[in-house]
């Protein structure tokens, strides 16, 4: 086996000037935005409670395949609350949910959720192609009645195709009790993004699992690892810019073969920020990220 590293800029600014202060993220979408081939998760056509204690799954699940439709594409936009979830949500490629009102919108596993103590368990899963979808020529799967969950073996692992899909504006909180918990499976190909989301990860596994394309303003606290991942799906590096990890028991990053490109994000009070897995070539480019509080190592190769 070729064992071969490539190494970027690793440059560190050790100025506090350049860094902002750790606060409370506040909604980038503050009003109800208008789009007429849009879907607004809204309590009256799609039952949504809001209240952190119902369980939304279905009625989130139900307003994706709305505006999945029949093509291969759409926007979901959920106003402020929290919605509790019991089970996977399943984003289909080209699908793209921001949340908006004073306050972002919460994702939360309750305490000790059933399905989420072992092996990995995922609050989302951005897909492949989707049951029915028309790009699945000759396809036997049907597609899932509105607000159904398909079993996993319908669900098609994204690729180098799954484009356009997105999260923004929507927080993710993990309850204790649930160790195998991973927030999202964000598993896809170009133009596609998360942005402006909190996640408070507490005990469970990680932020984000699978990643893909590109990331910026997170804040990820808590957790055994802010990301897991390995190789992404067309093998083109994952970017990541201007977010936070904090608190994380393991490392931060824990990874091989995702191409790391790290622009302006802090580590701060993890043993490690990133470690990668041996036995793997891997490229890792990294500018103006600030290391605090480090107890182990920044990088380990």
């Amino acid at each position: 086996m070729k064992n071969k590293l490539l190494f970027g800029i690793l440059a560190l600014l050790l100025s506090s000037s350049a860094f902002a202060p750790l606060v409370v993220a506040s909604s980038v979408f503050t009003t109800r935005l208008d789009d007429p081939k849009a879907v607004y998760l809204t309590q009256k056509e799609f039952g949504a409670q809001a209240n952190g204690t119902s369980d939304d799954t279905a009625a989130i699940q139900h307003a994706i395949d709305k505006a999945a439709g029949d093509g291969d594409e759409g926007i979901v936009f959920v106003p402020s609350g929290r919605y509790r979830l019991t089970r996977t949500l399943y984003i289909w490629p080209g699908i793209r949910i921001f949340g908006y009102g004073a306050e972002r919108p919460v994702f939360l596993l309750a305490p000790s959720t059933p399905g989420f103590q072992k092996g990995v368990g995922n609050m989302v899963i951005f897909t492949g192609f989707r049951p029915g979808s028309p790009r699945l020529s000759g396809s036997r799967v049907p597609f899932p009645p509105p607000g159904s969950v398909p079993p996993n073996l319908a669900i098609a692992d994204a690729n180098s195709g799954t484009f356009y899909s997105a999260m923004s504006n929507i927080d993710f909180e993990i309850g204790d009790g649930n160790p195998a918990a991973i927030a999202i499976r964000f598993h896809v190909a170009q133009h596609a993004f998360l942005s402006h989301m909190d996640f408070h990860i507490g005990s469970g596994l990680a932020a984000l699992t699978q990643v893909g394309n590109e990331a910026e303003d997170l804040h990820i606290f808590g957790g055994r690892y802010g990301i897991l991942t390995d190789k992404t799906s067309p093998a083109w590096q994952f970017t990541l810019i201007d977010s936070i990890f904090e608190g994380q028991r393991d490392a931060a990053i824990r990874e091989h073969e995702a191409g790391l490109t790290l622009i302006r994000d802090t580590f701060r009070n993890v043993p490690t920020a990133i470690d990668i897995d041996p036995e793997y070539s891997d490229e890792l480019w990294i500018k103006d990220n600030r290391f605090e509080s480090i107890s182990r190592a920044a990088i380990i190769i």
